[in-house]
């Protein structure tokens, strides 16, 4: 079997993209370049999923570091990202990685299409990035169980909760201190959590507040933040009866 390893330090994200791999691969994870450079070369990995946005070394440095390494420098590298602007793709590639998959992952057939490509040695798609699809967009919990059944949507959305209430309380503890920098590392997460179960309303103010925060466009960003919370907070009861139901089917 084909061992693929991630790096990814978002626990939704982990939890998601080994329910999509393990019936058809081995896996192992990290949650950071550092500790994936200084474990992988003895996991005798087949493909690499990284991660753009880590914490200490982002995922082009780690790239980086991987080419220059003899043990992982020919390891096919899929870059795994939440940032989908235009053009991004194109830059990516254009850094060394061997294909690009965006975040949140609605289509499992996109990350298996491209992982399938880059082990048989073949060339990245046209275009390979998985689109968006509140609470939960139309579709999204029957993914979910049709992915890893009523115990999976329940510690998804789980995972939901826990990690975006925490990101969002980030944000605006970054934005007290004027640290807009900080805004923008808390939000950007948010994104593809908020995806992976269909807060729709949810990922599209964390893409907002992102996009601010990096043109350091502070003024609106206490409005936004509030709204983000607002917003969850309103979500949160709904995920939470859905849950229940789910856990106890």
């Amino acid at each position: 079997m084909k061992k693929i390893a991630v790096v990814e330090d978002n626990p939704d994200n982990r939890l998601l993209v080994r329910t999509i791999l393990e019936p058809l691969y081995e896996v192992c994870e990290y949650t950071d370049g550092r500790s994936m450079l200084e474990g992988l070369a003895g996991e005798q990995a087949d493909l690499l999923l990284l991660d753009i946005s880590l914490p200490e070394m982002d995922g082009v440095a780690v790239l980086g570091r991987m080419r220059a390494t003899p043990e992982l420098c020919g390891l096919p590298v899929i870059a795994l990202t939440a940032h989908a602007m235009i053009g991004d793709r194109e830059r990516y590639l254009g850094l060394g990685f061997d294909d690009y998959v965006t975040k949140p992952i609605v289509d499992e057939k996109v990350l298996l299409d491209a992982i399938q490509r880059q082990l048989a040695g073949g060339q990245p798609a046209r275009d390979a990035a998985s689109k968006p699809t509140g609470v939960m967009a139309s579709g999204t919990l029957e993914q979910l169980r049709k992915l890893g059944g009523d115990s999976f949507a329940a510690e998804m959305i789980g995972v939901f909760l826990e990690y975006v209430a925490k990101k969002i309380a980030q944000g605006q503890q970054a934005y007290a201190a004027g640290d807009l920098a900080g805004v923008e590392n808390a939000l950007h997460p948010i994104k593809s959590s908020a995806g992976n179960v269909g807060a729709r309303q949810i990922q599209e103010l964390a893409a907002r507040i992102e996009d601010l925060a990096r043109k350091r466009q502070g003024e609106p960003l206490g409005v936004l933040l509030a709204e983000i919370d607002n917003a969850f907070q309103a979500a949160k009861p709904q995920f939470e009866r859905i849950r229940q139901t789910l856990v106890k089917q």
